[in-house]
């Protein structure tokens, strides 16, 4: 073929950035105004630059959202939320699950107990034999707590919820720091290695951990019974609810905090963690 045979053949259009993608996105030929690209009808521009801006911005937006921290996850509104689990096997094993929903959370602060006054401090921090502490736990959103603190004869005893909070309703919400024990701080002796602290925060109570609470008492009455404690395996079926991926924490130096959070954003989702304060 002769560069001759090339001569008032019309040039071709240049196609648009999605052609590659929606053929249909390609200017026709003959100029502009025909087609669906951006020289088309306004309510085609509209459509062309909502659908480059999905395919611009989806990669950004999943390369922060894969960066997020504990502490991000826990103030973060309802959004997509990718699970670490995968959705498939085989073939499709790298795609992921997502739900739409908010991330269960908590963060918690230690407290030592000076001359009455409520100290904070660094939760990595060893305490001294004889101190007192008191923990302070926010929650994210609506959900039930249950906290145990483990016994010298390797029970775990209850101690949230409290008669002396709301009397005694395991139901929390957003906004509210909890403090565990409200009125003293709790005694660390230390009796054979490090004191420890679990805590579980679930959006529906706990058939395993319902025996915990007790029944409601009126204002101005004290209980006879009990503190109720449980043992090891209560605890182990709780911890066999999650998966190790499903949980993801965070120490905050600046604010001496911990984050906790359930990165699933399931309805049944739940956050579990054992604080372990050791001495010297």
């Amino acid at each position: 073929m002769t560069s001759s045979a090339l001569v008032g053949r019309p040039p071709r259009a240049a196609a648009g950035p999605l052609a590659g993608f929606f053929p249909a996105f390609a200017k026709p030929r003959g100029g502009q105004g025909a087609g669906c690209g951006p020289g088309g009808p306004p309510h085609q521009k509209a459509l062309w630059l909502a659908l480059a801006s999905l395919f611009l911005c989806a990669p950004l937006s999943a390369q922060r959202g894969s960066k997020q921290t504990a502490r991000d996850l826990c103030y973060s509104e309802a959004g997509l939320i990718v699970s670490p689990e995968q959705s498939h096997k085989g073939r499709f094993a790298v795609a992921r699950k997502s739900v739409v929903g908010v991330t269960l959370g908590t963060k918690y602060r230690i407290w030592k107990i000076s001359a009455g006054e409520a100290l904070p401090a660094d939760p990595g921090e060893p305490v001294q034999t004889g101190e007192q502490v008191r923990l302070g736990l926010e929650i994210n959103d609506t959900g039930y707590l249950y906290m145990v603190h483990r016994q010298a004869s390797g029970m775990w005893r209850r101690i949230f919820p409290d008669p002396d909070i709301e009397h005694g309703n395991h139901f929390v919400r957003s906004g509210v720091t909890y403090p565990i024990p409200p009125a003293e701080g709790l005694p660390l002796r230390f009796p054979s290695g490090p004191e420890r602290i679990f805590f579980v925060l679930s959006r529906a109570p706990l058939k395993e951990l319902e025996v915990l609470i007790s029944p409601a008492q009126p204002d101005n009455t004290v209980s006879a019974a009990p503190t109720p404690e449980i043992p090891d395996a209560a605890l182990e079926k709780v911890r066999s609810l999650l998966s190790s991926k499903d949980l993801l924490t965070e120490r905050d130096a600046v604010e001496k905090s911990v984050y906790v959070v359930n990165r699933t954003g399931k309805p049944d989702s739940l956050v579990c963690t054992e604080i372990r304060l050791m001495g010297r």
